[in-house]
């Protein structure tokens, strides 16, 4: 029998927000936008593709944050300035300065003009993995153990969650949704950005995502503050 999963419930007043570039920001991904393993490239996605699970029968994520700062904070990561790209330049031999976004760290206005910023409220039933407890590193790291192992890894900890090896992570997040068979329905999964330890996010199952939208969506302002507070924890500066 499978163990019993740390857990918490909705977030206080149950409210988060996301940034997306459809309309319903809170709709799923397309399947049309999946890579070629099945996966849209992020964290938590579904690797049931590898098995040979069907499309109708896989999850799409979901991915939403407590707080608006962090909802674009991984969203706007990626314009951060390289260090290798500055570094590069800077070994370049030339009179003329360079221009600023040559070195990134700039946020272009195509990239506001094209994206919409939601807030919605999670039905208080919900009950989500909670992926900040210490207790559930060591559970997944027995469960998970073959695939671990074929990983060349010896645990499933926290610098598993903020790494890049998606497929551990997604792997994970197939398990969660799996453990419904069991009688343990989880809604998604909590976690903390590895951009900074004080946003809160959710992974949300789509097919087990209820929530009721507070407004209509609408496209980011320049002055939008939880934009600011992102891009300023993160070094980007907005245009």
């Amino acid at each position: 029998m499978a163990r019993e999963l740390p857990y918490v419930g909705s977030p206080e007043g149950g409210r988060v927000f996301r940034v997306s570039r459809d309309f319903d920001v809170f709709a799923p991904p397309d399947w049309s936008w999946a890579q070629e393993d099945g996966t849209f490239g992020n964290r938590f996605d579904d690797p049931g593709k590898y098995r040979g699970i069907s499309e109708e029968d896989r999850f799409r994520m979901v991915y939403c944050a407590t707080q608006q700062a962090a909802a674009f904070g991984e969203t706007i990561a990626r314009f951060r300035k390289s260090p290798r790209l500055v570094e590069g330049l800077r070994t370049i031999d030339d009179e003329e300065p360079f221009e600023p976004e040559l070195e990134g760290g700039e946020l272009p206005e195509e990239w506001r003009l094209g994206r919409r910023l939601g807030s919605t409220q999670f039905d208080e039933g919900l009950v989500f993995a909670d992926f900040t407890s210490a207790e559930i590193f060591q559970i997944l790291t027995e469960e998970l153990a073959p695939l671990l192992v074929r990983f060349g890894l010896k645990e499933f900890d926290l610098s598993l969650i903020t790494s890049r090896r998606r497929r551990v992570t997604q792997e994970a997040a197939r398990y969660v949704y799996e453990l419904a068979s069991s009688g343990q329905v989880f809604a998604g999964i909590r976690y903390l950005s590895r951009l900074n330890p004080v946003w809160e996010l959710w992974a949300v199952f789509h097919d087990r995502m209820v929530h009721l939208p507070e407004e209509l969506s609408e496209t980011v302002r320049e002055d939008d503050p939880g934009l600011g507070e992102a891009a300023s924890v993160l070094g980007i500066e907005i245009r």
